[in-house]
């Protein structure tokens, strides 16, 4: 007899669950694409803001250095007797400088004693303290066991202390050994006062002060100054000073003073160097080449941030070479002011130059639809030599108008800030960056809510599937039992 068959059903479990649920699962996605086509773009404006952002940030930065580094730099010439650096506010001018005298430690040691190693205090006495003061400074007081007063424990227990003192065994004349305190400050502040309490005999090895003279006497002989604690002496154009430092910074304005041996001597006293302070048209020259490069620098993140592509032949999507602010306002607003200040004509500051080309620096053709800068060398170096005043004038203003460095320090801080302003002043660029940030996690969230969702359809659709597979196996089931019972008959 023949079989018995339904129509539709085949072999049970045939359904290929996981493929239909993948097909399922990525139809579904495509509700995510242009949620996360917003997400990238957030991310790539934040990213590109903040490349922005640096490239302000050290133009900046080299602006404020203009006037230090730039207009006022100097060269510094070599001396013997003393090594001078400038700094800050310092000019072109010449010194007379004689070193009178080196400012030096205090140092004092003990008399020589036979061990490093014995016992010098009275074993009878249970503690004693160790007083050593330095200067008008606090006083280090130590506390020593009556098994702690041998020199070598002495210096340990000195040197733990991190204090202002230093203390060290040197072996001595006759094959003893000195306990050596140095102080650690230079100059008359550094001078040392030792005072033993509890212990007579130890008083005797360590008691010093500078103010009262040992006695000569039967008895433990006492410490005794090595080194005076003496501050250096300086003559700068006939004004003697004193100072309790070799490095000295309030001597001559923006210089600093590092002195390294006593001036030479002749019948007449000493004999005074003469400090050279020149001004730098190498560092002028460096710094507005870095100005340069930075501008520049900016005008690329620009560029690159703003840039727009055809869109691809045939299609009518946006090029993905565009760049991330491409058409945007703030972007497009601060290029502008930026261009206008480096082309810009400021003939009110200075009757020789009243722009930048005029001095060298100036857009070529081929660059003027970015706006970067180009330095013709040889002329730069000629203003640089013959007008350096007008070209300072230039960029840092004179008679209380601004010149171009004020400028756009002006508007590089309206948008990217001020920190030392106080209040701090967040800048356009900051609050940019800020609402796009912000809409960025709108997104991602309203991402991660589809992502659940599309989660739950593909769970339910699973479900469904195996539902229907398994109702598919008990019908092939029931109709393989209907065909062996036919086929019995």
């Amino acid at each position: 007899m023949a079989g018995f068959s339904m129509p539709g059903i085949g072999s049970g479990g045939a359904l290929d669950i996981t493929a239909m649920l993948a097909e399922i699962k990525k139809a579904e996605q495509t509700k995510l694409v242009p949620y996360q086509t917003k997400k990238t773009s957030y991310s790539n404006q934040v990213s590109s803001w903040g490349k922005i952002s640096s490239s302000l940030s050290e133009l900046k930065n080299n602006l404020g250095k203009l006037d230090s580094d730039g207009f006022n730099g100097v060269n510094v010439g070599t001396n013997k007797a003393f090594k001078a650096t400038a700094g800050a506010g310092a000019l072109p001018d010449s010194y007379s400088i004689a070193v009178h005298q080196l400012a030096t430690k205090h140092k004092i040691g003990t008399a020589e004693q036979t061990s490093k190693t014995d016992q010098l205090g009275d074993q009878s006495a249970g503690t004693r303290t160790l007083k050593i003061t330095v200067g008008d400074g606090e006083t280090m007081e130590i506390e020593l066991a009556k098994d702690e007063t041998s020199l070598e424990q002495i210096q340990k227990k000195i040197n733990a202390q991190r204090g202002d003192v230093t203390a060290s065994v040197r072996a001595g004349e006759n094959g003893g050994f000195t306990l050596v305190l140095t102080s650690n400050k230079t100059g008359e502040d550094g001078e040392m006062k030792v005072e033993v309490e509890g212990d007579d005999k130890l008083a005797g090895v360590l008691n010093y002060d500078p103010d009262v003279p040992a006695m000569p006497g039967p008895g433990p002989a006492p410490m005794k100054q090595i080194a005076a604690a003496q501050n250096a002496i300086i003559e700068v154009d006939g004004v003697v000073t004193r100072h309790s430092s070799n490095t000295i910074t309030d001597a001559i304005d923006g210089m600093t003073l590092e002195l390294q041996q006593l001036s030479e001597k002749d019948d007449t006293g000493f004999i005074t160097e003469t400090l050279s302070v020149t001004k730098d048209n190498n560092k002028l020259k460096g710094a507005i080449e870095e100005f340069v490069k930075l501008y520049n620098a900016f005008i690329s993140e620009s560029s690159s941030a703003s840039a727009w592509k055809a869109p691809v032949e045939g299609t009518y999507a946006p090029n993905p070479g565009n760049g991330a602010l491409m058409g945007n306002g703030t972007l497009r607003r601060l290029t502008t002011e930026m261009r206008e200040i480096a082309g810009g004509n400021f003939s009110e500051l200075s009757d020789v130059f009243g722009s930048l080309a005029e001095m060298g620096i100036e857009v070529k053709v081929e660059d003027a639809s970015t706006g970067k800068l180009t330095i013709d060398s040889k002329k730069l170096d000629e203003a640089i030599k013959e007008n350096p005043d007008a070209m300072e004038a230039l960029f840092l203003g004179k008679a209380g108008k601004e010149g171009i460095a004020d400028k756009m320090q002006s508007v590089i801080k309206t948008y990217i800030g001020d920190d030392e302003a106080k209040p701090k002043v967040d800048g356009i660029i900051k609050q940019t960056t800020k609402g796009l940030e912000e809409q960025g996690k709108q997104v991602s969230e309203r991402i991660a809510q589809l992502e659940k969702m599309i989660e739950k359809t593909v769970e339910r659709n699973r479900k469904d599937f195996e539902r229907l597979d398994l109702a598919m196996s008990q019908m092939t089931n029931t109709q393989n039992q209907l065909n062996s019972l036919l086929s019995s008959l």
